[in-house]
């Protein structure tokens, strides 16, 4: 997604300072580790090649993990640019002003349209999938609120929990094949089998420590993953096998030979693998008593509401349904976008209106659409901020660990290497007490290296299973939005209205009409939701999941309120607004006024003429009667 800068920025600093604090102080240890094996391969050189190139490419493998391990925690410590088109959108984004940042998008989507769309017509949480695996159901069993949690979270539970099971399980396996080999079933052969069985049990159990701390890479985060018992299962079967295989490969050695294979195996694998069992149990343990904390704390400020707010009514209007349309698009949605933020259009508000004869049709259009989403702080306790900071340095401190055993490991295998090259080829020739001692010295010698290099393999994975599991609780961040989804069907008539029309008026207006009859249904709610940040270009790209819905009533007063306004506001008869047009009628109400005044003066004149006319015929023939009567 790029970097769209604006000078009202979001409000979103850098969560990782700690965490890039403690990388960068463990990482310039590592460095000095590296920087002291480099120092000794000049004096390597005068006496043992083969030593200085052993410290040479341990100083370099050093050097080069310390300061890429260094270079993160700086990294993180960098500035955070964040842009205005993060986070991630719920789904494609329709909107064609942020095309280009919706195609960046598309793969981190968590859903699409038609299933936000279901969520908030039937009050459900897509989110909240089922488990799927016999041990991942055995976890959210013994966890309830655990299915209320970002993919992310439960799928780091999910890894703890099965690591706990195949440990617990290893051992019963182990006491079942211990059982059996004490137990005089397999014959003699069981006084080789309890050893063998201590170093195959500790590598299924390094194996799968290992596989646990490469399954919470973030690229395998971003699904909820399956956690079944498959592998435990094979376990048992392996612990009943190999204890019968390896008796029936003992009983086919001679006495001599298998007491040279009894006492090797007693002098390389009879207390080592019981040390090594001892610090993984122990690593297992304190990884998962730290990260239960904040797990535990998290699962508390879980709130799996379901809640929408929703509007259904009938209006009968006398507006074009696509005056409808284009009004919520462009004013009612627009005035709540988040600090002058584009909304994000899920499912376009494309009308359809199907005209019919006579001035009759019917109309229909969908809308989904979200709000800018606004940062909102997740309210963790000073209790959690502690054991979130101490597991942090925890983790670092055993990657420190990790590199000091890697270092020694090294060291122990040079000098097994040179063990082997100065006494195991050279036993021609040597009694049969020599062979014995050399072999009882190798024995040692090849146990001190085991102990080193599982020792290694054990500490490095929990800390890279702790460091990554901390860092989802430095990483996550939640963001508040209004989910808006709106339907709107009817029909719409055409009539026409005239104005003007008397034989006296010089400007009239025609008007065509449409009555429409409107049903909108409109579901809002307030969406909260999760995503975990990186460090990084791509810091806010992880897919956002939708953790709480909660009611809205008032902003959807709001938004009804607006609508209902602008329908009342409508004009339905066109008028006059510009003063020089009002003028110019006025002038033409003045001349036509004008002209229908001189035809009445006319007749007023004729009317008078004629009056005094008649008065006058009167007033003579009353003088000639006066005369008469005189006479």
């Amino acid at each position: 997604m790029a970097y769209d800068f604006g000078t009202n920025t979001l409000g979103i600093s850098n969560p990782f300072k700690p965490e890039g604090a403690a990388k960068a102080v463990s990482g310039l240890g590592i460095v000095v580790l590296g920087v002291i094996a480099l120092l000794g391969v000049a004096d390597d050189l005068k006496s043992d090649m083969v030593l200085a190139w052993v410290n040479a490419l341990l100083g370099l493998t050093l050097l080069t993990l310390g300061l890429r391990h260094a270079g993160i925690g700086l990294f993180q410590l960098f500035k955070y640019f964040v842009g205005r088109s993060v986070p991630t959108s719920l789904a494609y984004n329709h909107n064609s002003s942020e095309k280009q940042n919706a195609e960046r998008e598309r793969l981190q989507t968590a859903y699409d349209a038609q299933e936000l769309e279901s969520m908030l017509m039937g009050r459900k949480n897509a989110t909240f999938t089922e488990p799927e695996g016999w041990i991942a159901r055995l976890i959210h069993t013994l966890v309830p609120r655990l299915i209320f949690n970002p993919y992310p979270i439960r799928n780091f539970v999910q890894e703890l929990g099965g690591l706990v099971c195949a440990t617990v399980v290893g051992l019963i396996a182990f006491g079942a094949s211990y059982f059996v080999s004490v137990s005089g079933l397999v014959g003699n052969s069981g006084v080789i089998i309890t050893p063998i069985l201590s170093v195959l049990l500790l590598v299924y159990l390094i194996v799968q420590w290992r596989n646990t701390s490469h399954s919470l890479a973030a690229p395998n985060m971003r699904k909820l993953q399956a956690k079944t018992a498959a592998s435990l299962a094979k376990l048992l079967v392996f612990a009943i096998v190999v204890p019968i295989a390896i008796g029936f490969a003992y009983s086919q050695l001679d006495s001599r030979s298998a007491d040279q294979v009894q006492g090797l195996l007693a002098d390389v694998v009879a207390f080592d693998a019981w040390w090594n069992l001892l610090l993984l149990i122990v690593m297992v343990f304190t990884v998962i008593g730290l990260s239960w904390v904040m797990v535990r704390e998290r699962l508390a400020l879980a709130n799996p509401s379901t809640e929408v707010s929703e509007f259904r009514e009938n209006l009968q209007e006398s507006v074009h349904p696509n005056e409808i349309f284009i009004n919520i698009e462009n004013i009612v949605l627009a005035n709540r976008r988040y600090k002058e933020i584009p909304n994000r259009m899920y499912q376009e508000f494309d009308p359809k209106l199907q005209e019919q004869s006579q001035g009759k049709g019917s109309f229909k259009g969908k809308l989904l659409i979200e709000t800018q989403p606004e940062f909102s702080q997740l309210n963790y306790s000073a209790k959690f901020n502690a054991f979130r900071l101490l597991a942090t340095i925890a983790a670092q401190i055993l990657i420190f660990a990790g590199a000091l055993l890697l270092f020694f490991t090294v060291q122990e295998g040079y000098q097994l290497y040179q063990f082997i090259a100065q006494q195991l080829f050279s036993l021609d020739g040597v009694s049969q007490v020599r062979v014995d001692a050399i072999l009882h010295d190798f024995g040692l010698q090849l146990s001190g290296f085991l102990v080193m290099l599982f020792s290694w393999l054990t500490i490095s994975a929990g800390a890279t299973i702790l460091a990554r599991g901390t860092n989802l609780f430095w990483a996550e961040m939640q963001f508040s939005s209004l989910l808006m989804w709106m339907k709107t069907e009817g029909t719409f008539t055409e009539s026409k209205v005239s104005t003007g029309m008397s034989i006296h008026d010089s400007t009239r207006s025609e008007n065509v009409v449409v009555r429409s009859s409107i049903t909108p249904w409109i579901i809002t709610t307030r969406v909260m939701t999760s995503t975990f940040a990186t460090s990084g270009s791509k810091n806010l790209e992880m897919p956002r999941y939708v953790m709480q819905m909660d009611k809205n009533t008032q902003e959807l007063q709001g938004i009804v309120g607006e609508i209902t306004q602008f329908l009342r506001k409508r004009e339905a008869i066109a008028s006059i607004t510009n003063e020089q047009d009002l003028s110019s009628a006025e002038n033409i109400y003045r001349v036509n006024e004008a002209s229908r005044a001189k035809p009445d003066l006319l007749e007023r004149q004729n009317v008078t003429a004629e009056k005094q006319k008649l008065e006058e015929q009167a007033a003579g023939k009353l003088r000639q009667d006066e005369a008469n009567e005189s006479s």
